[in-house]
């Protein structure tokens, strides 16, 4: 590493240290690698088979990644067929998405998953994984349509990620404490089950209309624009198993 790259590496490391909120991180990262082409990030603890989509969701840390395209990933269950998490789950090695086509070639799941990632504009990108202290795959993933990461660059983002993600992570398992009141748990916990704003109301004997109330309430507590993104924040936040 030579010493203005080393330079640059270390003023990133310095403002990430003083990101106070996920969003920070994520923009610090991608003022960074945004020179290699790089407009997106991803990183999370990788989840395991038999996991919802509100749990995949939940493991997210760092999530600047097109918002259908999201949707549909964890919808749809792609993860578990998406040649990235598998090599992820097997190597320590920092990788390009180009490196894995081989590997997936003739294989239909993968190669849908791949492909449709293209029409996000998601083509090309650069994984680091990781491995964290009690055990579990991570994976820190940069992409865009189009980008350049040669050889001597690889150890520098590398670097970058890890660092980005203890940060993330630490902010994500150490966040301000939120406090619901009795009937604001009851109805959160009846929405992580998958109830209809109408059976919950049933269950618990009141309106609907007062259900969907508490429901704007906890939105608001836990900064969260739908009912999904409500249940995750709560499963981050541990109020909710």
């Amino acid at each position: 590493m030579s010493r203005r790259t080393l330079d640059d590496t270390l003023t990133c490391i310095t403002r990430l240290d003083k990101a106070s909120s996920p969003a920070q991180i994520a923009d610090v990262v991608i003022d960074v690698a945004r020179p290699f082409g790089f407009s997106h990030v991803l990183a999370g603890i990788i989840p395991v088979p038999g996991m919802s989509a509100e749990q995949q969701i939940s493991n997210v840390v760092l999530h600047r990644w097109p918002k259908a395209w999201s949707e549909r990933y964890f919808t749809q269950g792609y993860l578990f067929d998406d040649p990235t998490i598998q090599r992820v789950n097997t190597s320590t090695e920092p990788f390009l998405w180009s490196e894995l086509e081989p590997s997936y070639r003739n294989t239909p799941a993968p190669t849908r998953v791949m492909g449709e990632a293209r029409e996000f504009n998601l083509g090309c990108g650069f994984t680091v994984p990781m491995i964290t202290l009690d055990g579990q795959a991570a994976g820190f993933s940069l992409a865009s349509e189009r980008a350049d990461v040669p050889p001597k660059v690889r150890r520098q983002l590398q670097l970058i990620a890890m660092h980005a993600f203890a940060r993330a992570l630490a902010q994500k398992y150490n966040p301000a404490p939120v406090n619901l009141t009795p009937r604001e748990m009851d109805i959160l916990q009846w929405m992580a089950e998958g109830k209809s704003d109408w059976e919950i109301g049933v269950i618990l004997k009141v309106s609907e209309h007062f259900v969907d109330k508490i429901a704007r309430q906890l939105r608001a507590k836990l900064n969260a624009t739908n009912r999904t993104q409500t249940v995750a924040t709560a499963l981050r936040h541990n109020l909710i198993r």
